[in-house]
């Protein structure tokens, strides 16, 4: 996909801005048509429109969109990814919808939602609180934890505590390099009444997809942090680390029971839509259709839904009315449903090598 750019004709090289959204490479060779050459048209300056007023529009100081279509950066990411198999009239209708409803899309990776449906319980009972000591860092990494506790106080994710609870910290490292801050709830955990609310079975979830055309996938933007932990119980989450005491306001990851409440929630949100127009396992959706006007008029349902519940989308996770999806280790679409070639790839790798070169 080509983004539209004006360019100068006089100039003997154009630059290209080319998005390959699919999941594998893509290859052009030379003489391969990326895209068309149109005459622009141009508009005779307005006197009447001084070069302050567009400034002004510039900065953002109130002035509204200039149009119904027009889009924030990760929006307009996501709606070139997902009109790559669309008509220009159907391209246009998933603007729109995206328009209407950009509320519903985190605008940064704080800009969280906060819903007021449910809220995390921790059930103890008569355990008494368990106090484990602080786990030794590297000092290169001491810093990183450091650094993750203030941006996490600074977003109203975790508050200073007085708590007889203390688990842990464990810095993991993803893939991308960055640093994952979790808590060691374990001991937590052991103490705490479990809550036995079911999560789909997947196969059954995979076989509601059967016969349908386009797919949209949506993933909520750090969902645990979407709902609150009960205000009695946030003592029990409390962690230490070199820089103090300090327990969570949302939900964190690593409790026994997150699964059991987030599950719940998402079900209370689209209840009445799931198994219909959509499925849902923790905090994926997939809003699915036999047609694009009936998938865009669930995917709207689904948008209204998690708006009412006060919760955010990562449109960097998103994609929408695509043909074939990642769904669950899955790859679905119209022809069926196969295995995810990244989850075999290591099954495969090793049965390449051991009919090659033997078994050790």
């Amino acid at each position: 996909m080509v983004a539209k750019i004006l360019v100068d004709p006089s100039n003997e090289l154009v630059p290209l801005r080319l998005m390959n959204p699919s999941n594998r490479p893509i290859t052009l060779y030379e003489g391969t048509l990326v895209g068309e050459c149109y005459s622009a048209e141009v508009i005779e300056n307005n006197p009447s429109v001084g070069c302050r007023t567009l400034q002004g529009r510039n900065r953002g100081d109130g002035v509204p969109p200039t149009g119904p279509t027009q889009l924030t950066e990760p929006l307009e990411e996501l709606a070139l990814r997902s009109c790559t198999e669309l008509t220009e009239a159907q391209a246009g209708e998933v603007r729109k919808c995206l328009a209407a409803n950009a509320d519903v899309f985190a605008r940064s990776k704080e800009d969280l939602g906060r819903t007021d449906l449910v809220q995390h319980q921790i059930n103890t009972g008569a355990a008494r609180p368990i106090r484990q000591a602080p786990r030794r860092l590297p000092i290169h990494r001491k810093g990183e934890a450091r650094i993750e506790v203030e941006r996490m106080l600074d977003h109203d994710i975790i508050e200073p505590s007085m708590s007889a609870w203390a688990s842990p910290i464990v810095l993991v490292k993803k893939k991308d390099g960055s640093t994952r801050f979790c808590v060691d709830y374990r001991k937590l955990n052991d103490v705490t009444e479990k809550d036995s609310y079911p999560l789909p079975r997947i196969d059954d979830t995979l076989d509601t997809l059967s016969g349908a055309k386009w797919f949209s996938t949506l993933d909520l933007a750090s969902g645990y942090w979407q709902v609150e932990v009960q205000e009695r119980d946030r003592p029990k989450t409390a962690f230490v680390t070199g820089s103090g005491l300090f327990q969570f306001k949302v939900l964190p990851f690593g409790l026994c029971n997150a699964p059991a409440t987030f599950e719940r929630l998402m079900e209370r949100v689209l209840k009445g839509l799931q198994w219909q127009t959509c499925l849902l396992y923790l905090d994926d959706v997939i809003v699915y259709g036999d047609s694009f006007e009936k998938t865009l008029k669930r995917l709207a349902g689904v948008f209204q839904r998690l708006r009412e519940a006060k919760l955010k989308l990562n449109p960097k996770k998103c994609n929408l009315f695509r043909r074939e999806v990642n769904y669950l280790g899955h790859v679905v679409s119209s022809e069926g449903i196969a295995p995810d070639p990244e989850k075999v790839r290591c099954v495969l790798e090793v049965a390449y090598s051991l009919f090659h070169y033997g078994s050790a």
